[in-house]
């Protein structure tokens, strides 16, 4: 089951809003006679650099820290635990580049929410089944 946690995490590497996503495809639509067919990832933008690649499978907590010093404290009020590892991270500077698009929501909304006790800027669903669960059963 996806937690708060789980999507919160997703956002230092792969997990966009639904609110974002409507707006890249806005952003597609208005660029589409000028550029054309491309294929673009659409994420948060990641915090990390290539050169932390290895260390982010190892050891993600402290690469998290060195970029968010505040995150593993703010987590730990919440019952919440960081990724040990992350094995991939989505890169979405193209569609920065090509369709003039950045994700409004990334990690540091979700640790300034937490850091200030407003409301998580995603929404979640507990009683949410994907249907690739409801496929399996």
């Amino acid at each position: 089951m996806r937690t708060p946690n789980v999507k919160a995490n997703e956002f230092l590497n792969r997990r966009l809003t639904v609110e974002d996503a409507a707006e890249a495809h806005v952003a597609a639509l208005e660029k589409a006679a000028e550029i054309g067919f491309g294929l673009h990832i659409v994420s948060a933008q990641p915090p990390f650099e290539r050169d932390e690649t290895e260390k982010l499978i190892e050891d993600a907590p402290a690469v998290i820290g060195r970029h968010f010093p505040d995150a593993a404290e703010l987590y730990a009020r919440t019952g919440w635990q960081l990724p040990e590892s992350i094995d991939r991270v989505y890169d979405p500077s193209l569609a920065g580049r090509e369709l003039g698009f950045w994700c409004r929501t990334d990690f540091a909304a979700v640790l300034n929410a937490l850091r200030d006790g407003s409301p998580l800027p995603f929404m979640h669903d507990p009683t949410y089944v994907s249907p690739k669960v409801k496929a399996a059963v």
